[in-house]
């Protein structure tokens, strides 16, 4: 994991949209980030102990100092655009004395939902692909207007907030020793892996291993390894016609019945009929 600092003026504390891939290895900014996928497959995206499987039309919210990653589910890679921004200092003295300020704390931590789908979240992801089309023109670009959207959508993600997001740091600290073996599961899920291997990697006996893993993560590794499997899945399943079978195998999943099994006891249907509801979905929207 590496530190990745983002230099942003002091007058327009937000830089538009810079690149279109993030780095596949875990980093942290010392600022907000704002990213939203354009086009391709998809994939897995890691931030502190959450897993989200993207999709093009979905909004990733990820804040000062958070651990993440994203792990794309085809070699073709998916575009985004990304945003870095000091929310704070981007609104100060432009706020109405009347109207509150949002609590960027809330905006992190376990209970906090970093990623919002277009399908689910229609009106905040509207505001942001206003936001990264504001930026992305200079010589049109309104200063007020950027505000004005920067404000409304933390505004809405406030309203989506619990009420606390002060475990972060404590967060953060304890899934840093696990880095290792958490760079690994994401960049060789698909392989066979074993519980000694991702210990070593940490420098941790097989007990202790499992033991603060699951105090850091919530969940023991062999567990979270096809949590992450999953999640690969669906993206696939969401943004391929690949054949379920070839899903499967692709995600790490030695046999379909197994893959079956667990997909549906962790999305609740099987595999074919979570595709069928997501383009029906899809087709419902046109």
């Amino acid at each position: 994991m590496f530190y990745d600092p983002i230099a942003l003026d002091e007058d327009f504390p937000i830089r538009p949209p810079a690149f279109s891939k993030p780095p596949e290895f875990a980093h942290v900014h010392n600022c907000f980030e704002i990213g939203f996928c354009r086009s391709g497959s998809g994939g897995v995206f890691q931030i502190e102990k959450k897993l989200y499987s993207c999709a093009p039309g979905c909004a990733v919210f990820i804040n000062n100092r958070e651990y993440h990653q994203l792990s794309n589910s085809t070699p073709e890679n998916s575009e985004w655009d990304f945003i870095n921004l000091d929310p704070a200092a981007l609104l100060m003295g432009w706020i109405p004395p009347e109207e509150r300020m949002f609590d960027l704390e809330k905006l992190s931590g376990s209970g906090f939902r970093n990623v919002y789908s277009e399908n689910d979240f229609p009106e905040l992801i509207g505001l942001v692909k206003l936001l990264i089309g504001e930026m992305k023109e200079p010589a049109r670009r309104s200063p007020s207007c950027v505000r004005a959207l920067v404000w409304a959508i933390f505004t809405k993600l406030n309203d989506f907030a619990p009420a606390s997001g002060h475990e972060r740091r404590r967060d953060t600290d304890r899934i840093c020793r696990l880095y290792p073996a958490l760079n690994h599961i994401s960049r060789f899920y698909a392989r066979q892996l074993d519980i000694p291997t991702l210990a070593g990697l940490c420098g941790m006996g097989v007990t202790a291993f499992r033991r603060n893993f699951k105090d850091s993560i919530g969940m023991l590794p062999l567990e979270y390894i096809n949590t992450y499997r999953l999640k690969a899945a669906a993206t696939l399943l969401k943004n391929t016609s690949n054949q379920i079978i070839e899903i499967a195998g692709r995600t790490g999943f030695p046999t379909l019945s197994q893959f079956n099994r667990l997909f549906k006891s962790y999305y609740g249907c099987s595999p074919l009929a979570y595709r069928k509801r997501d383009r029906d979905h899809d087709r419902a929207e046109e």
